[in-house]
């Protein structure tokens, strides 16, 4: 089916009432499978029912929601927006964010197209009362991941995130800000001012969430699992005891990325949450170059990737992948199953080849770079 045709019934699905993440993937992957057609769907034809896992009062839901013609018009006021409908296997669809746990299916995104920003995507988290110290640290890791060539993940809230993606913009680096609302709210409203910020210096801002979502704490403890999803590392700068970084550090773990913890000032509350990481087992770390070494990727010179200075591929998993990939090309999955190493350690070295011009991904397909 075309890919517009796709997109606008998913977005028509995000306005029926009862439609989540976890009901809109379980429709979007029995169409993949079995096939039906989105007219059958909205008029709840019966033979429907035993395909879709959905309950019958969704199925009546679903009945009284707008007509196919006003689908298709609601996908052009987004366009009028400015906001891109990015629907899971497209190109421009965060890859890491795919592999990870319950990806969201759909993604509504403003700003440069994730795929044609920088291929280290790093999440940079902690709390939103931050302190002078961690102010400092953010800033400081911050600048030295985006000399790197990282891109910043975070979560566009006061605070830790804030201090990020504004040091990531006065590195020129790329940022990316995950919304737990729709594209109609801000909060707090004085994070606006940072948002157009971002989309000024060609960063991106994205949600899973229609415009006219408004804020909860449950949308919000979502909009971190995708921060952890696409990205290869979390690193936590600063966070209290009890802390929503806690949650993006377990997302992160949940589908095998790093965690990364600054240690604190011993007599700061502030420090505890990280603290707290590191006795888990977090990566403790008090710079970029600790955090690239984490993934296999050793920093030379100014904080660059060493594979970006070198000659060819060097390191023993760099080289594996790229004798398994001299065989052809292979599907992500099959690739990594002949490796062993860890996921994150996996991607990581993927990103280092790709940066260095070695390797070519499309989708889920890794060929080698003649």
């Amino acid at each position: 089916m075309h890919t517009e045709s796709i997109a606008a019934n998913l977005v028509a699905l995000t306005l029926v009432p009862g439609v989540g993440r976890s009901t809109l993937a379980k429709i979007f992957y029995s169409q993949k499978k079995h096939g039906w057609s989105w007219s059958d769907f909205w008029v709840a034809e019966p033979s429907l029912q035993q395909k879709i896992p959905i309950s019958e009062k969704l199925f009546i839901a679903i009945q009284k929601t707008k007509k196919e013609q006003e689908i298709y018009g609601f996908l052009e006021k987004l366009k009028e927006k400015s906001i891109r409908v990015i629907v899971i296997g497209s190109s421009q669809y965060p890859q890491l964010l795919a592999q990870s746990e319950r990806p969201p299916v759909l993604l509504f995104a403003k700003g440069a197209p994730l795929n044609s920003c920088p291929l280290l995507p790093v999440a940079v988290v902690g709390t939103r009362r931050v302190t002078s110290y961690g102010c400092s640290v953010t800033t400081e890791i911050t600048k030295q991941l985006c000399q790197a060539g990282a891109t910043i993940v975070s979560g566009c809230m006061y605070g830790v995130d804030t201090v990020a993606h504004l040091a990531a913009l006065a590195a020129n680096a790329h940022t990316v800000a995950v919304l737990g609302f729709g594209f109609d709210y801000m909060y707090p409203a004085s994070q606006d001012a940072i948002v157009d910020q971002i989309l000024t210096k060609g960063g991106t801002i994205i949600s899973e969430y229609p415009p006219a979502t408004r804020p909860t704490k449950g949308n919000f403890i979502a909009r971190n699992s995708i921060v952890a999803g696409m990205s290869l590392a979390v690193v936590v700068t600063e966070a209290a005891k009890r802390s929503g970084s806690h949650t993006t550090a377990q997302f992160a773990l949940e589908s095998g990325r790093s965690v990364c913890a600054v240690p604190g000032p011993i007599q700061s509350p502030y420090s505890e949450g990280t603290k707290w990481l590191i006795n888990e087992g977090a990566v403790l770390v008090s710079s970029a170059n600790d955090i690239l070494t984490e993934l296999g990727m050793e920093a030379t010179g100014e904080n660059l990737p060493a594979s970006t200075k070198s000659e060819g591929p060097v390191g023993k998993l760099e080289q594996k992948i790229i004798a398994v990939l001299q065989t052809g090309p292979q599907q992500n999955e099959d690739l990594f199953a002949q490796l062993s190493c860890s996921f994150a350690a996996y991607q990581a070295c993927l990103t280092k080849l790709e940066l260095g011009g070695y390797i070519d991904r499309k989708g889920e397909k890794v060929s080698i770079c003649y």
